[in-house]
């Protein structure tokens, strides 16, 4: 696949009894041959400074993503696209061996 490039999908532990997150437990898997459409930004309330970006990723086939990520990407993973971390919105679409694709979502602010 021409123009691909590799993501970084994090994973952090689950929290434990007091909502923390264990130190140091952050898994990372990177995984090549995604391509990454950036999507439109909003701004979120009059003069919040907070802004909602979107993208989506279109990657190669779960059944190869899998091999790599541990239980393949989940919708509470995190993937680090051209330097900035989106969250994972909702499952991943899986478009069998044509590929599949991981719609994100950045919040800044």
């Amino acid at each position: 696949m021409a123009g691909t490039e590799t993501v970084v999908v994090v994973r952090q532990p689950k929290r434990d009894g007091f909502g923390n997150i264990p130190a140091g437990a952050t898994q990372r898997w990177p995984v090549g041959g995604w391509q990454f459409a950036p999507g439109p930004s909003a701004e979120m309330g009059l003069g919040s400074g907070q802004v909602d970006t979107d993208g989506t990723l279109y990657g190669p086939p779960v059944t190869e993503v899998d091999q790599i990520v541990d239980g393949g990407i989940q919708p509470t993973d995190l993937i680090e696209v051209r330097g900035d971390q989106y969250q994972v919105v909702g499952r991943v679409q899986d478009w069998g061996p044509s590929g599949c694709v991981v719609v994100l979502k950045l919040v800044t602010g």
